[in-house]
């Protein structure tokens, strides 16, 4: 991803909090949002390392919270923002489906699948 004006928009997992970091000390980082399976300790965590304004979304059941947080990062789709996806497979691919049908360009967006279940070796 090169450096640039436009905002960055991460989507990941509690894997992803490390690139959280190393985005917002180079980029404009617009938002930062994970999908995690304790909160309050997500929370405490993303605070301690200096993320406390990332929102943090619990999993739930059947993955029904991946639609609200895809409707919800598509507000950035409009301003031109990079994405850049991070963590489940699975999560990734609900995201980048929704942020597609909000019109986002391929081009925009970045992923790499770090986990899924039931697999090794993704790369």
């Amino acid at each position: 991803m090169s450096r640039g004006d436009e905002p960055v928009v991460l989507f990941g997992d509690e894997t992803s909090f490390a690139l959280a970091m190393a985005l917002q000390g180079n980029f404009p980082v617009a938002e930062l949002m994970f999908e995690v399976s304790d909160a309050k300790e997500s929370r405490g965590v993303l605070t301690a390392i200096g993320l406390g304004r990332a929102i943090v979304v619990e999993r739930r059941d059947g993955d029904a919270h991946l639609s609200a947080i895809g409707a919800d990062l598509s507000r950035h789709v409009a301003s031109g923002a990079r994405f850049v996806l991070t963590g489940r497979a699975q999560s990734i691919q609900s995201v980048s489906q929704a942020l597609k049908k909000s019109g986002m360009a391929s081009s925009s967006v970045k992923s790499k699948a770090y986990w899924s279940p039931g697999k090794s070796g993704l790369d």
